[in-house]
């Protein structure tokens, strides 16, 4: 299964275990599934950021690792694609990317914008522009980009914004004319593919094509490629490759043979730094090893997920960092150009391996769970098999082998699932037998094998799911030691998983399965067991031990079952340190540990293999997307051989390879925002892409906001790590793991600066990143221009307060000094006449003359009742409980009342119900009744009329009085009666208030008193 398609063949020279390994390709696929625009990608190139472009038959998908974002022509939007059918990508040196598209013309696209410029054959001639269908995309050493159409080559005149057209090759028939190939030699010649199979040259001097007089396809030219010293790589339509001179003649021919190309119908070629040229035809994809002239082709392999989606290639890119992208019509495939570091041991049909070992001739031993025991010799490719045979009792026990050791002695024991442990002695196809022998307590103590180990002295420790036995090949015998609850000193668990003597010599470290790791004095036999412990972080992570090593350093590694891997550091306190997935491991099951000649941990766990330096405690780690035979290992199996190969079992194969051939990714991947969300929803920004933005301005309305970013790093980019910061927010790094974006809520408005950076699969950071600036803008009230307003308002309002309280106390003023007014006026006058009256009383008192006397007290008697009233009518004025309306109505009803019914004059009086929601202010009530009063007092001593109406009205936002009477009436225009100011003061009340009084009255007419004042 994964050993046909990861691997065709392990060789080993010689005794030197050198591995050449030549396995085919790990492919990681790119498809619509994923968010490729389609699957058939034509086209493919990286820009100078480092995304790459895929151009495919329905739109152009830009890709950075994590996520595709594609473009299509949209009409309803302005600068999208022409044509979403994509035959030719290319960037020139301003990093504008140019789309050739079948069918519409040329499109370039800017990354400042995220536009396109659409430029397309037309009528009349403004872009120069022959043919819409561009199947050929080239950017040459100086910058210039040239375009190969169905009607010529064009190259583009920066300075005119248009295309310039060259002279034809000839004047027959159209595919002279058909560029169908671009390529540029190391000089910079450039070379064009015709599709009438023509090769030419440019001559730049003449700016004219030149053919290949001595060469001339037999198909059309479908690609170019340009190789080292001046040759030529040709690929055809139906009579394969070619591989030419500058002059034409041809070296050498590859087509469709049985150890060839798998067809003539050539897609795509593409150099690769290693010299190997990769050829993508119709029916697979092939590479052409360089020197030896020797093609291997490499399909699609049904049902592996790490094969070619597809035997039809169409398009194969190169990337900066070596990964080759292949276009097929089932997605875009990437993979190392390098051939993997990781090889297998061809053992046969995938099986399981539970032991491996390497023999002092190079000779590899491999115990399967199904296969018996295997001999794979690489100098020779020999692969024998020992196999149990129900009718040779010299044959291997089981066919299950869970244990293997080769002694000093070059005897090879095998440990079986459960059937004894067998000896092959050199040279011999033979094995003695040990099984389990209840009556004979020397005989092994169980026929479970689990582990193998000669120590210094040559003995033989087995480890059983019954216990742990020493074999003694002098005596024969097996001395057994097993655990026994009521002793301390004894083995803590009887399930033995694997064994390793201390440098020490005199201390045998044993693992077991639930015992905890244990220590074996081999000179007193006595254990003691080291276990963990759930309160103490510095005990054994777990007591399922599956793995021990002791390092060039004398340091005790215990690989765990469920508690990854615990370093020894304190024999003497049981005290460990422990690696675990939040370190770095792939997984907390550790079934094998080797020490590679680099001095680097080598782990197997149940997701791929992890390589740790104990120094930095540094992780890396390796999966099948790194070229591995399998991601789950099995317990046991794993060894280091005499030359530095490393040998892990797993549950497909054996896994080998040379620790120094694994060569870290020391790319430092540039960071880039890639998108801008709020409230989750994807935003263009109208101006600069966020790509190419430095700065960002956000408005209150962007109060939850993403930020999308990634490492262009295409090697295994799944792998990539994450960590952001948001310099004015956040204390520290935030990191994300694998996530690629970031999410703030909330933010208070201010200047922000975020910061990304990312590691590639290996680990390694890029420190710089990428930054931008954001601008949170405030709200419209938390803006300096409205704080400036708004404090301007506020100093306005308290003004206009300040003046309304000036204008109270002023008006308060006024009133005081209208009271003191009246009350001098009034009250001070009225007195005085009342003091004089009473003297003159008093005189006319002591005269005797009573009349005069009484005339008088009379006098002072009126007097009092009209001081009485005017202090009655300057109380009630100043009083706020009077204010409303309806309280001056009720005032004036009283007032007429009492004067016109004295007087014997019949009135009426009404009043708006209207008028109760009104009020007065002061000084407003005073002057209106007042007014009231006076109209009242002069209808009583002037009109000598029987009846009188009194009307309270509200209309328009005016109150209206009206006094009307059916008395004698006057002359306006004459004096007034009795000499008095009455009018004049009702008039200068009026205008106190605002309104406005007439008075109409005739000789016999009666008289009408009207006042409008303004209320509110």
């Amino acid at each position: 299964m994964w050993y046909r398609y990861l691997l065709r063949l392990l060789v080993m020279l010689g005794y030197s275990g050198a591995l050449c390994a030549q396995p085919t390709p790990v492919f990681q696929t790119l498809t619509a599934q994923e968010g490729l625009a389609q699957n058939s990608v034509l086209a493919a190139v990286q820009d100078q950021r480092g995304f790459m472009w895929l151009g495919t038959q329905d739109g152009l998908t830009r890709y950075d690792g994590s996520q595709c974002r594609t473009f299509r022509n949209d009409p309803q939007r302005p600068g999208s694609l022409s044509s979403n059918f994509i035959l030719s990508l290319t960037e020139d040196h301003t990093g504008t990317l140019w789309v050739g598209t079948g069918g519409g013309g040329v499109c370039r696209y800017s990354p400042l914008t995220g536009r396109f410029q659409v430029v397309q054959k037309s009528e009349p001639d403004t872009t120069g522009l022959a043919d819409n269908f561009v199947r050929a995309l080239l950017t040459d050493q100086r910058g210039r980009v040239w375009v190969g159409t169905e009607g010529g080559l064009h190259y583009w005149n920066a300075q005119a914004q248009r295309f310039r057209r060259l002279p034809p090759i000839g004047n027959g028939p159209g595919r002279d004319n058909s560029i169908r190939a671009l390529a540029a030699t190391p000089n910079g010649q450039l070379w064009i593919g015709t599709g009438a199979g023509q090769v030419a040259w440019l001559d730049t001097a003449q700016q004219r094509l030149h053919p290949l007089p001595s060469f001339r396809g037999a198909s059309p030219i479908t690609v170019l490629a340009a190789g080292p010293a001046g040759t030529l790589w040709v690929g055809t339509e139906a009579n394969g490759v070619y591989q030419l001179t500058t002059t034409g003649t041809v070296l050498h021919t590859y087509q469709a043979t049985a150890g060839g190309l798998a067809t003539n119908s050539i897609r795509a070629l593409c150099l690769a730094p290693d010299g190997r040229l990769w050829i993508g035809t119709a029916t697979g994809l092939s590479f052409l090893q360089p020197g030896t002239q020797q093609i291997t082709t490499v399909r699609q392999q049904p049902g592996q997920p790490l094969s070619l989606p597809s035997d039809a290639i169409q398009s194969i890119t190169l990337d900066r960092l070596g990964m080759l992208w292949v276009g097929t019509d089932k997605g875009v495939a990437r993979c190392d150009s390098r051939p993997p570091a990781f090889g297998s041991v061809p053992i046969g049909a995938p099986v399981g391996i539970w032991a491996v070992l390497e023999a002092p001739d190079g000779a590899v031993w491999a115990g399967t769970e199904s296969r018996g025991l295997v001999r794979y010799h690489p100098a020779t490719g020999q692969r024998q098999e020992f196999r149990y045979e129900a009718r040779n009792p010299g044959s291997l026990s089981q066919d299950y082998v869970r244990a293997l050791c080769l002694d000093r002695a070059g005897r090879l024991w095998v440990g079986t699932q459960n059937q004894g442990l067998d000896c092959l002695e050199p040279g011999s196809r033979q094995f003695r037998h040990f099984r389990h022998q209840p009556a004979n307590p020397a005989s092994l103590g169980d026929d479970f094998i689990r582990a193998l180990y000669e120590d210094s002295r040559g003995r033989i420790w087995v480890g059983t799911e019954g216990g742990l036995s020493q074999y003694t090949p002098a005596t024969g015998q097996f001395r057994h030691f097993r655990h026994d609850p009521g002793n301390a000193a004894s083995l803590g668990n009887n399930f033995v998983r694997v064994m390793l003597e201390d440098r020490q010599r005199d201390i045998l470290w044993i693992g077991t399965g639930g015992g905890g790791l244990n220590c074996l004095d081999m000179r007193t036999g006595r254990f003691r067991a080291y276990r963990a412990n759930a309160r103490d972080p510095r005990s054994l992570s777990s007591n399922f031990v599956r793995s021990i090593l002791q390092d060039h350093a004398g340091h005790l590694w215990v690989g765990t079952e469920g508690g990854g891997l615990c370093r020894l550091d304190d024999a003497q306190k049981g005290r460990f340190t422990v690696f675990r997935e939040p370190q770095g491991l792939p997984n907390d099951v550790v079934y094998g540990l080797l020490e590679d000649p680099q001095q680097y941990l080598w782990l197997s766990t149940n997701k791929g293999l992890a390589r740790l330096a104990p120094a930095t405690g540094q992780v890396l780690t390796f999966d099948q997307h790194a070229g591995l035979l399998q991601d789950e290992y099995n317990a046991g199996a794993a060894h280091r051989g005499q030359d530095g190969v490393l040998y892990f079992g797993g549950v497909n194969g054996l896994v080998a390879f040379r620790p120094a051939a694994i060569r870290p990714n020391t790319f430092v991947p540039p960071v880039v925002l890639t998108g801008l969300r709020r409230l989750n929803q994807p935003i263009d920004l109208p101006d600069t892409s966020i790509t190419e933005r430095r700065t960002l301005r956000l408005t209150p309305q962007d109060y939850v906001f993403t930020l999308e970013f990634a490492a262009l790093n295409y090697r295994q980019p799944e792998k990539n790590r994450y960590a952001y910061l948001l310099e004015g927010f956040d204390p520290d790094w935030v990191p994300t793991g694998a996530r690629h974006e970031a999410t703030y809520s909330n933010l208070d408005p201010g200047t922000y600066t975020f910061r990304v950076r990312a590691t590639n699969n290996d680990g390694l950071w890029n420190p710089v990143g990428a930054v931008l600036r954001i601008v949170v803008d405030p709200p419209w009230y938390h803006t300096w221009w409205f704080r400036i307003g708004l404090s301007w308002v506020v100093f306005a309002v308290l003004f206009l307060l300040y003046r309304l309280r000036v204008r109270q106390l002023l008006a308060l003023e006024q009133v005081r000094h209208g009271i003191a007014r009246d009350l001098h006026d009034d009250m001070g006058s009225t007195l005085s006449s009342i003091s004089i009256l009473s003297q003159i009383a008093r005189t006319h008192q002591r005269q005797h003359r009573p009349e005069q006397a009484a005339a008088v007290l009379e006098q002072i008697g009126d007097s009092s009742r009209r001081m009485l009233d005017a202090m009655d009518d300057i109380v009630w004025a100043i009083n706020p409980a009077h204010d409303g309306l309806d309280d001056v109505t009720a005032r004036m009803r009283r007032l007429a009342s009492e004067v016109l019914e004295s007087a014997g004059i019949e009135f009426t009086f009404r009043a708006d119900a209207a008028l109760q929601s009104l009020r007065f202010d002061m000084r407003a009530r005073r002057e209106f009744f007042l007014l009231f009063k006076e109209a009242i007092n002069n209808l009583v001593k002037y009109a000598r009329c029987q009846h009188a109406a009194i009307t309270l009205e509200y209309r328009q936002g005016r109150l209206l009085l009206t006094v009307q009477d059916d008395g004698v009436g006057f002359d306006p225009a004459a004096p007034a009666q009795g000499g008095g100011n009455g009018l004049t003061n009702m008039r200068t009340r009026a205008e106190a208030l605002h309104g406005q009084l007439t008075i109409q009255s005739a000789p016999g007419k009666g008289t009408t008193l009207r006042l409008s004042i303004p209320m509110g």
